[in-house]
């Protein structure tokens, strides 16, 4: 795409500076008139900006770079527009004060060329300015060299002096943007923005791991320790665990593969093995400051995990074959809350739906588990179902009316449940379905997983897509399918995941590019094979602390926010600033080397 706007940039360019047709041909050996000037003008520009965008990878690299050849080429197309816009100008002012020679404008776009790439380069090849320099040079150099070479107009001394001047302004003003940009980081963090740019482009195209391990450095730079609440329900059949649910107190965040974002892949992944059959990732209440920070912290979670999962136990007073098992259970319509006995365990469901509903804070969980301690429950399983998405609404934060009634209302749907409780058998329906990805399903890796278990006479079927957030509107037709495929009750959730984020335009809620009918079918069929597997099964439970992890802490997504904010906003005020003080700098000093 980048060859094919060079190839038509070029030839846009050439017809602003020489006219529609070329007067004469500019280069040698091409006829006058027609398509032989036409050629010629397009290959005057073509032929610099295509050899320097291919030239400038290799340089980038000599000097300890790392610059991939599509961006080197897109790099050139932006030069092009540079160029072209001041030859639009050119031809603005040429109606007004009359035609003047189109070598100054054009020596001018080289000049100022250096501008945009020495600005690009420093973020994403290197650092340090000056070993960006040369790959910055080379096209404008080249360009310039070559509009002088056939153009020549000017005596050489001029040629240089001008030369010399548009790339000293170039440079400057490049130089400028870049320290004014960086200053908000640094003063928050201590590290510039455009330092990370390098490794957040190479984690995010590439998952380089030298890049991955620089952004979760600075990551951990910023984070803190703090004490994380695990859990696990192992549904076993023999020796064999047939789905552990595991509900982790970890953010799946901050974005794309760092740390603790994709979570469910990454748990998934190291417990499923020849005895865990599934493996179910639910989102419990956290905020970013529950993020993760390095892979290293979060193999201790999953360490312990491990440990749970080997330690899980049955319910202390359970008769063999049986268990004391409730429905998913609703004090009220409109409920925040939804429990289900298992045992002397409890499994809560938290949701606003259908209003707004997003992250619910930690410490609201660790007052539910309370309360369900003194309810006499050995485990509390608490699940944010995160399932309606209004951008910027539905967070219930600690000490909030919403967050007060929560916890009310978990009390509640904990007593409902217990009413409702007999001993049963439980039988445990498990299907999932994977293959499903961010761009063109909003979805994690992980996918759908439907769970089903049916005790006490009734059927409870729990959705779990593995995306961040799903569609205001779409959790009450979903949760319909769900309950008429299984005859009985349901929930649909998703886990949070900030994976599904790497796509354009960031925020990527489930229905945003898959549709509600698509998503009834998957689910649909997804059901249908866990009530085909339904099958008795015990149930083991498990649940700790693990102390002292790094995570983000409170504030610093805050912080981070606000600091990206402040230098965006620096950013495009100096970009535009900068950019026409160099313009105009340069035709004054073209006005005054050419009287």
């Amino acid at each position: 795409m980048s060859v094919l706007g060079i190839l038509g940039g070029s030839a846009v360019v050439a017809l602003l500076a020489f006219g529609v047709p070329p007067k004469a041909p500019l280069l040698p050996g091409l006829p006058a008139g027609g398509l032989g000037t036409f050629l010629s003008a397009w290959s005057f520009l073509l032929v610099p900006v295509l050899v320097g965008s291919l030239a400038t990878t290799p340089l980038a690299r000599a000097f300890g770079g790392k610059l991939r050849p599509r961006r080197s080429l897109l790099l050139g197309v932006f030069g092009l527009l540079l160029v072209g816009g001041i030859l639009l100008w050119w031809r603005l002012l040429s109606v007004f004060l009359g035609p003047f020679p189109v070598e100054g404008p054009l020596l001018l776009g080289f000049g100022l060329m250096l501008w945009i790439r020495q600005l690009t380069l420093v973020g994403v090849s290197h650092r340090v300015h000056v070993r960006s320099l040369p790959a910055a040079m080379v096209l404008p150099l080249l360009g310039y060299l070559w509009a002088w070479a056939f153009l020549a107009t000017s005596p050489l001394p001029v040629a240089v002096a001008e030369g010399v001047a548009f790339f000293l302004l170039s440079f400057g003003g490049a130089a400028a943007l870049v320290s004014a940009t960086d200053r908000p980081m640094l003063r928050e963090f201590g590290k510039g923005g455009t330092s990370l740019l390098r490794p957040l482009m190479e984690h995010m195209s590439d998952r380089d791991p030298g890049a991955s391990a620089q952004m979760e450095d600075f990551f951990d730079g910023v984070s803190t320790r703090g004490d994380l609440d695990l859990g696990i329900l192992a549904f076993r059949r023999g020796e064999r665990t047939e789905l552990a649910w595991v509900t982790p107190s970890v953010h799946p965040g901050p974005f794309a593969e760092l740390g603790s974002s994709d979570l469910p892949a990454k748990i998934a992944k190291a417990l499923r093995g020849p005895e865990v059959a599934g493996v179910l990732v639910t989102h419990a209440p956290s905020t970013h400051a529950q993020d993760i920070p390095t892979r290293a912290e979060l193999d201790k979670v999953i360490a312990q995990l491990r440990e749970l999962l080997r330690s899980a136990e049955g319910p202390a007073d359970g008769a063999p074959g049986s268990l004391l098992c409730s429905p998913l259970v609703s004090p009220h319509p409109g409920s925040f809350a939804r429990a289900q006995v298992l045992g002397d365990s409890v499994l809560l469901l938290l949701t606003q739906a259908p209003g707004p509903t997003d992250d619910i804070d930690y410490a609201l969980a660790e007052m539910i588990r309370d309360e369900a301690r003194r309810l006499g429950f050995r485990h509390a399983f608490v699940v944010d179902a995160h399932n309606s998405f209004v951008e910027n609404r539905g967070d219930i934060p600690f000490g909030s009316p919403e967050g007060f009634r929560l916890v009310q209302e978990a009390k509640e749907a904990m007593l409902a449940a217990r009413s409702k409780a007999r001993p049963s058998t439980l039988r445990l329906g498990f299907a999932q379905r994977r293959g499903f990805t961010p761009s063109d399903h909003g979805m994690g890796g992980e996918g759908l997983s439907v769970v089903l278990l049916e005790c006490a006479g009734a059927r409870t079927a729990y959705a779990l897509f593995d995306a961040n957030n799903l569609q205001e509107g779409l959790r009450d037709p979903l949760v319909k399918v769900l309950e008429r495929t299984v005859h009985g009750s349901g929930e649909v959730m998703t886990t949070d995941n900030h994976v599904v984020h790497e796509v354009q335009g960031g925020t990527n809620p489930l229905g945003l590019r898959r549709s509600l009918p698509d998503l009834s079918s998957d689910l649909e069929a997804v059901a249908r094979e866990a009530l085909a597997s339904l099958a008795p099964v015990e149930l083991r439970t498990a649940e700790s602390k693990i102390t002292g992890v790094r995570v983000l802490g409170p504030g610093v997504t805050t912080r981070l926010m606000t600091a990206l904010a402040d230098s965006f906003a620096i950013f495009w005020l100096f970009f535009l600033s900068s950019l026409t003080l160099a313009a105009l700098a340069g035709a004054l000093i073209l006005a005054l080397l050419h009287g």
